[in-house]
């Protein structure tokens, strides 16, 4: 199977057209690829605020900036991207957004990925972290995790800080995940460099294929702040360190570090089962649940 992980560069937009235009564009680079998926990162959607002239002298003004936001863009956003995955049969899976819900009257970091067929599967991302620094006290931790199924491959979605936490990716592989997609927007160098790690950790930890996409780019909000949002990036797609499965350092592909581009690579799903039970290191069947269950206190 071909996938597609977007290094999707934010920038001033003139109109809401012109943001679904540059999700089409590498939505067509990774349908000309022959990708069957195409990860776009967390806060991509970033770039609509250029949309709207808000104000950000205080944290009020910021934070009325970010529920007009959320309220006024989760609708078009996931009508688009679902339009686009039916257009071109591809699986959009739409990084994250500030998305509100109106049946909670809560703010959630969420992952929408769009099926070709209509189905929308959702995921809040469980541990709010920096989020858009602003706006972490007013997003509502996740609650479940859950897979989907496409193609035959099980899919799970890990939105950037909850892959530093091993829980999340091993639940998701525990619930059959032999994909992991991982949406991340960093804000410095070290932010990109701990993701990239955190991915190739988990796939190898869970003999899992991890897909990590990057924001890249800038936006001027908060605009009292000259620097504002600026994010860097490198997107990859990861196997687990085994022989048969991928290079030796587990990278099946990475793109140039801050370049806006769309990378596709191939994940062998039959190599990846075979190495579950023929592996040199088999994690899945070599993991010892009795031992664990000692600790369990200590985490209650």
């Amino acid at each position: 199977m071909k996938v597609a992980t977007s290094q999707y560069r934010v920038k001033m937009l003139k109109s809401f057209s012109e943001f679904e235009d540059h999700i089409r564009g590498h939505v067509e680079s990774a349908v000309a690829q022959g990708a069957k998926l195409l990860l776009l990162p967390e806060f991509f959607t970033m770039e609509l605020m250029t949309l709207e002239a808000y104000r950000g002298d205080t944290d009020a003004e910021v934070k009325k900036a970010f529920e007009h936001f959320a309220k006024t863009y989760t609708s078009p956003v996931k009508e688009v991207c679902s339009k686009l995955a039916k257009e071109y049969g591809i699986m959009l899976a739409a990084g994250s957004h500030f998305a509100y819900d109106d049946s909670e009257d809560r703010y959630y970091n969420t992952a929408f990925v769009f099926l070709p067929d209509g189905h929308v599967h959702v995921q809040n991302k469980i541990h709010p972290s920096y989020e858009l620094v602003y706006n972490k006290e007013m997003t509502t931790p996740g609650s479940r995790l859950s897979v989907f199924e496409a193609d035959g491959v099980k899919f799970g979605v890990s939105v950037c800080y909850d892959s530093s936490f091993p829980e999340v990716a091993r639940i998701l592989s525990k619930l059959g995940a032999d994909v992991i997609l991982a949406p991340t927007a960093c804000l410095d160098e070290w932010g990109r460099s701990r993701n990239i790690l955190f991915s190739q950790a988990r796939a190898s930890e869970n003999q899992v294929f991890v897909v990590n996409s990057h924001l890249i780019g800038a936006v001027p909000f908060p605009p009292h702040l000259p620097y504002a949002f600026t994010f860097t990036g490198q997107s990859g797609i990861y196997a687990p360190i085994q022989p048969m499965i991928g290079t030796a350092n587990g990278i099946i592909k990475q793109g140039e570090p801050n370049d806006e581009s769309v990378i596709v690579g191939d994940l062998n799903l039959d190599y990846l089962k075979y190495i579950r039970d023929n592996g040199h290191n088999r994690n899945r069947k070599d993991m010892r649940p009795e031992f664990y269950r000692q600790f369990e206190e200590q985490f209650a």
